[in-house]
Protein backbone atom coordinates (compact mmCIF):
# COMPACT_ATOMS: atom_id res chain seq x y z
CA UNK A 1 0.00 0.00 0.00
CA UNK A 2 1.78 3.45 -1.01
CA UNK A 3 0.93 2.75 2.80
CA UNK A 4 1.41 4.27 5.16
CA UNK A 5 1.45 2.94 6.71
CA UNK A 6 3.49 3.53 7.70
CA UNK A 7 2.02 2.31 7.90
CA UNK A 8 0.94 0.41 5.17
CA UNK A 9 1.86 2.72 3.47
CA UNK A 10 0.79 3.83 0.04
CA UNK A 11 -0.51 2.86 -3.16
CA UNK A 12 1.37 0.12 -5.02
CA UNK A 13 2.37 0.73 -8.63
CA UNK A 14 2.78 -2.33 -10.83
CA UNK A 15 3.93 -2.94 -14.34
CA UNK A 16 2.59 -6.44 -14.99
CA UNK A 17 -0.99 -7.28 -15.86
CA UNK A 18 -3.37 -8.61 -13.22
CA UNK A 19 -6.57 -10.57 -13.98
CA UNK A 20 -8.65 -8.08 -11.99
CA UNK A 21 -7.83 -5.40 -14.57
CA UNK A 22 -9.40 -5.65 -18.00
CA UNK A 23 -7.22 -4.47 -20.87
CA UNK A 24 -8.43 -1.64 -23.09
CA UNK A 25 -7.42 -1.45 -26.74
CA UNK A 26 -7.34 2.35 -26.47
CA UNK A 27 -4.92 2.31 -23.52
CA UNK A 28 -1.18 2.21 -24.32
CA UNK A 29 1.62 0.82 -22.15
CA UNK A 30 1.95 3.97 -20.01
CA UNK A 31 -1.81 4.10 -19.55
CA UNK A 32 -1.92 0.42 -18.51
CA UNK A 33 0.91 0.96 -16.00
CA UNK A 34 -0.80 4.03 -14.54
CA UNK A 35 -4.12 2.19 -14.24
CA UNK A 36 -2.39 -0.33 -12.02
CA UNK A 37 -0.96 2.37 -9.76
CA UNK A 38 -3.50 1.57 -7.07
CA UNK A 39 -3.34 -2.26 -7.11
CA UNK A 40 -1.50 -3.66 -4.04
CA UNK A 41 -2.02 -7.34 -4.87
CA UNK A 42 -0.33 -8.16 -8.20
CA UNK A 43 2.84 -10.02 -9.16
CA UNK A 44 5.53 -7.30 -8.89
CA UNK A 45 9.10 -6.62 -7.78
CA UNK A 46 9.70 -3.00 -6.86
CA UNK A 47 11.48 -0.49 -4.66
CA UNK A 48 9.14 2.34 -3.74
CA UNK A 49 9.34 5.43 -1.56
CA UNK A 50 6.59 7.27 0.31
CA UNK A 51 7.84 10.57 1.72
CA UNK A 52 6.15 13.16 3.92
CA UNK A 53 7.20 16.68 4.89
CA UNK A 54 5.05 17.58 7.91
CA UNK A 55 4.61 21.29 8.66
CA UNK A 56 4.09 22.93 12.09
CA UNK A 57 4.78 19.89 14.26
CA UNK A 58 5.74 19.57 17.91
CA UNK A 59 6.04 22.10 20.71
CA UNK A 60 7.78 24.70 18.50
CA UNK A 61 5.60 24.12 15.39
CA UNK A 62 8.60 23.25 13.23
CA UNK A 63 8.88 20.93 10.22
CA UNK A 64 9.35 17.17 10.68
CA UNK A 65 10.12 14.50 8.07
CA UNK A 66 9.18 10.89 7.35
CA UNK A 67 10.90 9.18 4.40
CA UNK A 68 9.97 5.54 3.77
CA UNK A 69 11.77 2.90 1.69
CA UNK A 70 9.32 0.18 0.69
CA UNK A 71 10.65 -2.94 -1.10
CA UNK A 72 7.93 -5.19 -2.55
CA UNK A 73 8.28 -8.79 -3.73
CA UNK A 74 5.38 -10.93 -4.89
CA UNK A 75 5.62 -14.72 -4.90
CA UNK A 76 3.30 -16.41 -7.45
CA UNK A 77 1.41 -19.36 -5.94
CA UNK A 78 -1.08 -21.80 -7.40
CA UNK A 79 -4.17 -19.65 -7.90
CA UNK A 80 -2.88 -16.75 -5.80
CA UNK A 81 -0.09 -14.26 -5.09
CA UNK A 82 1.77 -13.85 -1.81
CA UNK A 83 2.73 -10.17 -1.67
CA UNK A 84 5.60 -9.35 0.73
CA UNK A 85 6.34 -5.75 1.59
CA UNK A 86 8.76 -3.93 3.87
CA UNK A 87 8.47 -0.41 5.29
CA UNK A 88 11.70 1.21 6.56
CA UNK A 89 11.13 4.74 7.93
CA UNK A 90 13.89 7.36 8.02
CA UNK A 91 12.65 10.21 10.20
CA UNK A 92 13.57 13.70 11.31
CA UNK A 93 11.43 14.58 14.32
CA UNK A 94 11.09 17.89 16.17
CA UNK A 95 10.63 18.05 20.00
CA UNK A 96 7.12 17.13 21.11
CA UNK A 97 6.15 15.81 17.69
CA UNK A 98 3.50 13.17 17.03
CA UNK A 99 3.66 11.46 13.61
CA UNK A 100 0.69 9.06 13.50
CA UNK A 101 0.39 6.19 13.14
CA UNK A 102 4.05 5.27 13.71
CA UNK A 103 4.82 7.76 16.48
CA UNK A 104 1.57 8.18 18.47
CA UNK A 105 3.04 10.03 21.49
CA UNK A 106 5.00 13.32 21.73
CA UNK A 107 8.72 12.71 21.22
CA UNK A 108 10.93 13.62 24.22
CA UNK A 109 13.96 14.90 22.26
CA UNK A 110 15.23 18.45 22.79
CA UNK A 111 16.18 19.15 19.17
CA UNK A 112 15.52 17.84 15.65
CA UNK A 113 16.32 14.12 15.86
CA UNK A 114 17.22 12.07 12.77
CA UNK A 115 17.30 8.29 12.59
CA UNK A 116 15.49 5.10 11.65
CA UNK A 117 12.11 4.28 13.15
CA UNK A 118 10.53 0.88 13.71
CA UNK A 119 10.27 -1.14 10.49
CA UNK A 120 7.23 -3.13 9.36
CA UNK A 121 6.97 -6.33 7.32
CA UNK A 122 3.62 -7.13 5.70
CA UNK A 123 2.35 -10.26 3.94
CA UNK A 124 -0.86 -10.52 1.92
CA UNK A 125 -2.37 -13.70 0.48
CA UNK A 126 -4.34 -12.71 -2.62
CA UNK A 127 -6.38 -15.40 -4.42
CA UNK A 128 -6.70 -14.91 -8.18
CA UNK A 129 -9.95 -12.94 -8.60
CA UNK A 130 -12.82 -14.42 -10.58
CA UNK A 131 -14.49 -11.06 -11.17
CA UNK A 132 -13.59 -7.38 -11.17
CA UNK A 133 -12.84 -7.16 -7.44
CA UNK A 134 -9.78 -8.61 -5.71
CA UNK A 135 -9.30 -9.39 -2.03
CA UNK A 136 -6.17 -9.97 0.02
CA UNK A 137 -5.66 -10.79 3.67
CA UNK A 138 -2.71 -11.38 5.93
CA UNK A 139 -0.65 -9.91 8.74
CA UNK A 140 1.95 -7.29 9.57
CA UNK A 141 4.85 -7.43 12.04
CA UNK A 142 6.71 -4.50 13.59
CA UNK A 143 10.45 -4.80 14.24
CA UNK A 144 12.23 -2.60 16.85
CA UNK A 145 14.75 -1.01 14.48
CA UNK A 146 14.50 2.51 15.99
CA UNK A 147 17.90 4.11 16.49
CA UNK A 148 16.77 6.07 19.56
CA UNK A 149 13.74 6.34 21.84
CA UNK A 150 12.45 9.51 20.17
CA UNK A 151 11.68 7.51 17.03
CA UNK A 152 10.09 4.46 18.65
CA UNK A 153 6.74 3.25 17.39
CA UNK A 154 5.29 -0.19 18.10
CA UNK A 155 8.67 -1.79 18.84
CA UNK A 156 7.93 -5.50 18.70
CA UNK A 157 4.37 -5.78 17.44
CA UNK A 158 1.93 -7.53 15.13
CA UNK A 159 -1.60 -7.38 13.80
CA UNK A 160 -3.98 -8.33 10.95
CA UNK A 161 -4.33 -6.58 7.58
CA UNK A 162 -6.72 -6.83 4.63
CA UNK A 163 -7.13 -5.27 1.17
CA UNK A 164 -10.00 -4.87 -1.27
CA UNK A 165 -9.34 -3.55 -4.77
CA UNK A 166 -11.36 -2.98 -7.95
CA UNK A 167 -11.33 -0.97 -11.13
CA UNK A 168 -13.97 0.55 -13.38
CA UNK A 169 -12.59 2.10 -16.55
CA UNK A 170 -10.02 4.73 -15.56
CA UNK A 171 -11.08 4.66 -11.88
CA UNK A 172 -9.17 2.44 -9.45
CA UNK A 173 -10.69 2.10 -5.99
CA UNK A 174 -10.40 0.13 -2.78
CA UNK A 175 -8.91 0.26 0.71
CA UNK A 176 -6.33 -1.21 3.07
CA UNK A 177 -7.46 -1.85 6.64
CA UNK A 178 -4.91 -2.90 9.28
CA UNK A 179 -4.27 -2.93 13.01
CA UNK A 180 -1.07 -3.03 15.05
CA UNK A 181 -0.56 -4.00 18.69
CA UNK A 182 2.89 -3.37 20.12
CA UNK A 183 5.06 -2.58 23.12
CA UNK A 184 4.04 -0.07 25.80
CA UNK A 185 0.36 -0.48 24.91
CA UNK A 186 0.74 0.54 21.24
CA UNK A 187 -2.75 0.04 19.75
CA UNK A 188 -3.48 1.70 16.41
CA UNK A 189 -5.82 1.08 13.47
CA UNK A 190 -5.19 2.49 10.00
CA UNK A 191 -7.40 2.89 6.92
CA UNK A 192 -5.75 3.73 3.61
CA UNK A 193 -8.26 4.57 0.86
CA UNK A 194 -7.21 3.60 -2.65
CA UNK A 195 -8.43 6.13 -5.21
CA UNK A 196 -6.79 6.90 -8.55
CA UNK A 197 -8.23 8.26 -11.80
CA UNK A 198 -6.28 7.92 -15.05
CA UNK A 199 -5.92 10.93 -17.32
CA UNK A 200 -4.06 9.24 -20.19
CA UNK A 201 -0.39 8.98 -21.17
CA UNK A 202 0.43 7.62 -17.71
CA UNK A 203 -0.94 10.64 -15.80
CA UNK A 204 -3.35 10.18 -12.88
CA UNK A 205 -4.70 11.93 -9.79
CA UNK A 206 -6.30 10.68 -6.60
CA UNK A 207 -5.77 10.20 -2.86
CA UNK A 208 -2.59 8.76 -1.32
CA UNK A 209 -2.54 9.02 2.47
CA UNK A 210 -3.42 7.17 5.68
CA UNK A 211 -6.25 7.75 8.16
CA UNK A 212 -5.41 6.42 11.62
CA UNK A 213 -7.02 5.93 15.04
CA UNK A 214 -5.02 5.65 18.30
CA UNK A 215 -7.04 3.56 20.76
CA UNK A 216 -4.98 4.86 23.70
CA UNK A 217 -5.98 8.50 23.24
CA UNK A 218 -7.99 10.13 26.00
CA UNK A 219 -10.66 11.45 23.60
CA UNK A 220 -11.71 11.00 19.98
CA UNK A 221 -10.39 14.41 18.90
CA UNK A 222 -6.88 13.31 19.87
CA UNK A 223 -7.33 9.77 18.54
CA UNK A 224 -8.07 10.52 14.88
CA UNK A 225 -5.66 11.64 12.19
CA UNK A 226 -7.56 12.52 9.00
CA UNK A 227 -5.64 14.07 6.07
CA UNK A 228 -7.71 15.74 3.33
CA UNK A 229 -6.13 16.49 -0.05
CA UNK A 230 -5.13 15.24 -3.50
CA UNK A 231 -2.07 13.93 -5.29
CA UNK A 232 -1.06 13.85 -8.96
CA UNK A 233 1.43 11.52 -10.59
CA UNK A 234 2.73 9.89 -13.71
CA UNK A 235 3.85 6.34 -14.46
CA UNK A 236 6.57 6.08 -17.13
CA UNK A 237 7.39 2.78 -18.82
CA UNK A 238 11.18 2.80 -19.17
CA UNK A 239 11.42 -0.50 -21.07
CA UNK A 240 8.21 -2.02 -22.38
CA UNK A 241 9.88 -5.26 -23.42
CA UNK A 242 11.38 -6.00 -19.99
CA UNK A 243 8.44 -4.47 -18.09
CA UNK A 244 10.42 -1.89 -16.12
CA UNK A 245 8.83 1.41 -15.11
CA UNK A 246 9.17 4.45 -12.87
CA UNK A 247 6.45 6.33 -11.01
CA UNK A 248 6.56 9.93 -9.75
CA UNK A 249 3.84 11.54 -7.65
CA UNK A 250 3.25 14.47 -5.32
CA UNK A 251 0.36 15.66 -3.16
CA UNK A 252 -0.71 18.27 -0.62
CA UNK A 253 -2.90 17.55 2.42
CA UNK A 254 -4.50 19.45 5.29
CA UNK A 255 -5.07 17.49 8.50
CA UNK A 256 -8.75 17.91 9.27
CA UNK A 257 -8.32 16.12 12.61
CA UNK A 258 -5.03 15.35 14.36
CA UNK A 259 -3.59 15.02 17.90
CA UNK A 260 -1.58 17.77 19.59
CA UNK A 261 1.96 17.75 18.26
CA UNK A 262 0.96 16.46 14.82
CA UNK A 263 1.31 18.42 11.58
CA UNK A 264 -1.41 20.74 10.35
CA UNK A 265 -0.32 20.33 6.69
CA UNK A 266 1.66 17.77 4.69
CA UNK A 267 3.51 17.69 1.39
CA UNK A 268 3.94 14.11 0.13
CA UNK A 269 5.98 12.77 -2.76
CA UNK A 270 7.08 9.40 -4.06
CA UNK A 271 9.66 8.02 -6.50
CA UNK A 272 9.35 4.32 -7.29
CA UNK A 273 11.06 1.78 -9.56
CA UNK A 274 9.63 -1.50 -10.90
CA UNK A 275 11.56 -4.44 -12.30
Amino acid sequence: MRVAVPTLAGLWVLVTLNPVIAQDAGCDASCQAARKAANPLADIRAVMTDNTIAFKTGSDEETSYNFQIQPVYAVPLDGANLVLRGIIPIQGVQPGTVLPPGIPNPTPNSDLEWGIGDSVVQAFYAPTPTGNVAFGYGAQVSLPTHTNGSLKGAGWGAGPAAVVFGQTGDLSWGAVLAHMWGEDGFNTTILQPILSYGLGAGWYFGYNNVISYNWNSSNSNEAWTVPIGLMVGRTIVTNEESGTAMDLNAGYYVLDRAPDGAADRQFKFGISFFF
